[in-house]
């Protein structure tokens, strides 16, 4: 597997640009930086892997709350926080959104921050999260769904909403660590998570953003079934 960070150079010449661009990324916070090693700057690789997929994106970027409603639509839902000529109009442009491009519009819809935590403390907190991404593939039924096998992994990843998330960071005395191993998605209130388990169509947005190639590619997969399915619906 993969490390989860890069230097500046690998992930300039993943997104094509130059290692002052990836410089200035870093600063603007586009990019998220993951230490150090020696006097070399390393850039966090998921977050590299989300401003490539966003790059793919024709048009405006979308806010937090059209994201989840895109989601929620197409997974059979009708996202209230958005108007019926919003959903009209939303509706109309899934139909012509290709899985890459769908990732890079719903990839606004949560602000990720990595916490270090002692391994018992990590059992602790995946209580209070949502698991998604490789985390969720500890589940065997689920990880065979995704054509994976059940995936061993120390890094806990899930959603936790805004208001919550600071009262576990404190709770648990979480330290912001850009090569933690847990990782939290801070949500606003108006998503689609309100659920016992992470919706698929969630998690293989986020494998989208794995270090791990075939969790990246069993996560398209996943997403591009998912939507072809909602559009063959929609036209039936």
């Amino acid at each position: 597997m993969a490390e989860d960070w890069m230097t500046t150079e690998e992930a300039g010449e993943l997104l094509g640009v130059t290692r002052p661009m990836v410089r200035k990324l870093l600063k603007d916070g586009t990019l998220l930086p993951a230490g150090t090693a020696g006097r070399a700057l390393l850039v966090d690789r998921a977050s590299v892997l989300r401003h490539s997929n966003r790059r793919k994106l024709s048009g405006r970027s979308w806010n937090a709350e059209t994201a989840w409603a895109a989601l929620d639509l197409i997974t059979g839902g009708t996202p209230r926080w958005i108007d019926a000529t919003a959903r009209f109009r939303l509706k109309k442009r899934l139909m012509t959104m290709a899985p890459t491009e769908l990732a890079a519009a719903v990839s606004t819809k949560d602000e990720v921050k990595r916490y270090r935590l002692a391994p018992a403390g990590v059992v602790r907190a995946a209580d209070y999260v949502l698991p998604t991404g490789t985390t969720a593939l500890k589940n065997g039924e689920l990880a065979e769904r995704f054509g994976l096998a059940e995936v061993r992994t120390d890094v806990l990843e899930g959603y936790l909403d805004k208001n919550t998330a600071p009262l576990i960071v404190d709770g648990l005395s979480l330290v912001e660590d850009p090569k933690g191993k847990v990782v939290l998605r801070i949500v606003g209130e108006k998503h689609n998570l309100k659920t016992p388990r992470t919706p698929d169509v969630v998690v293989a947005v986020d494998l989208m953003e794995s270090s791990n190639s075939r969790e990246r590619a069993a996560g398209e997969h996943m997403l591009a079934r998912i939507l072809e399915q909602w559009k063959a619906g929609r036209n039936v």
